[in-house]
């Protein structure tokens, strides 16, 4: 009989050969098992340290708080400078690889009496891709993971990707089809919280003037984690968003409309009662534009609209038709006018 504190001693890798052997069999003979343990590996890596011993109804109940609602660590400063294709892009992405130099550490080891020291090279910086706004571009990562990179997004890749942990840094949004290794974990770490695969496709959205996390998944599963070390794990899966805000607070949303939430990867824009900020900022990003109000009373509209135009005027004259109000255009700058006002 297979307990869970077998189970966690395993994911710790401190069972004998002969009870790994029995537990790998015991998990293989129920599809049900496998994700159990999945779930066990996530909230052991998320965790961000190993406390010994394991409390096994803790573990249990933050899983079981994951279904409902609860968040992964934060990321490193972001640099940049990067390549990216311009708007137009569907057809199944246009893929470009991106193949990072192979960087061995030189590692001199010194012995003085008893003493061993250990210097090391600095780490190469991670290859930067970036997208402009009005640009986005795809990625093939060296494993064969893919990534479709939204407007105005930057996406960090170690130089060592593919080692124990495939790790990136995201500031965007972006949308991953992983190749999915459960001896190498997948994460998209963030300033608000980490997403790690667990077999699937999902969407990563982490603009910082945004100052939340959103997750949706498309297939597959994921585990989210907010930035604080002590927040639980969420499960997401199929038509599930996550959101982690910068309070830590957090939140599932489920049965999502996938087409509205990836409608931007087939190069369009949806919103559904959202609020004027929030498609503002988007098409800032989308057109390279610059948004104000002469009447900041009309922040407080909440709009449903969609924009499938790479012209920046028709979608501008799509938004002011909606709002009831005229617009002036210079270059980037865009004002938004009551149409009975004089300025």
């Amino acid at each position: 009989m297979i307990e869970e504190s077998d189970l966690l001693r395993f994911v710790e890798g401190e069972c004998s050969p002969a009870e790994a052997a029995a537990i790998q069999a015991w998990i293989a003979a129920a599809p049900a098992r496998r994700e159990l343990l999945d779930e066990l590996r996530a909230v052991w890596r998320l965790t961000g340290d190993v406390t010994r011993p394991w409390d096994v109804g803790a573990a249990r109940s933050r899983l079981l708080r994951a279904r409902r609602g609860g968040p992964p660590p934060g990321a490193p400063t972001l640099q940049l400078h990067a390549q990216a294709t311009d708007r137009p892009l569907p057809r199944r992405w246009r893929t470009a690889t991106v193949w990072p130099a192979r960087i061995a550490a030189a590692v001199a080891l010194l012995v003085a009496g008893a003493a061993l020291w250990s210097h090391r090279s600095p780490p190469a910086p991670p290859r930067e891709y970036a997208t402009a706004p009005g640009q986005r571009a795809a990625l093939t990562l060296p494993d064969g993971s893919r990534v479709l990179l939204s407007v105005g997004t930057r996406l960090l890749v170690p130089r060592d990707y593919g080692g124990v942990v495939r790790s990136v840094e995201l500031e965007g949004e972006a949308y991953f089809v992983v190749r999915h290794d459960p001896a190498r974990p997948f994460l998209v770490r963030t300033a608000h919280g980490t997403t790690e695969d667990l077999g699937t496709e999902f969407d990563v959205r982490a603009y910082r003037e945004e100052r939340s996390l959103q997750v949706v998944v498309a297939a597959g599963r994921v585990a989210l984690r907010g930035k604080a070390a002590a927040d639980s794990v969420l499960m997401l899966r199929p038509r599930e968003r996550g959101v982690i805000e910068s309070s830590g607070s957090a939140t599932i949303t489920t049965r999502v409309s996938l087409q509205h939430y990836l409608a931007w990867t087939r190069g369009t824009l949806r919103f559904d009662d959202a609020p004027l900020s929030s498609v503002l900022g988007q098409l800032e990003r989308w057109y390279d534009l610059d948004i104000q109000l002469a009447d900041p009373s009309l922040a407080a509209e909440r709009l449903t609209i969609s924009f499938t135009t790479e012209s920046a005027d028709e979608a501008v004259t799509a938004l002011a038709k909606v709002l009831g109000v005229r617009f002036t255009r210079a270059d980037r700058a865009v004002r938004l006018v009551p149409v009975h006002s004089r300025q």
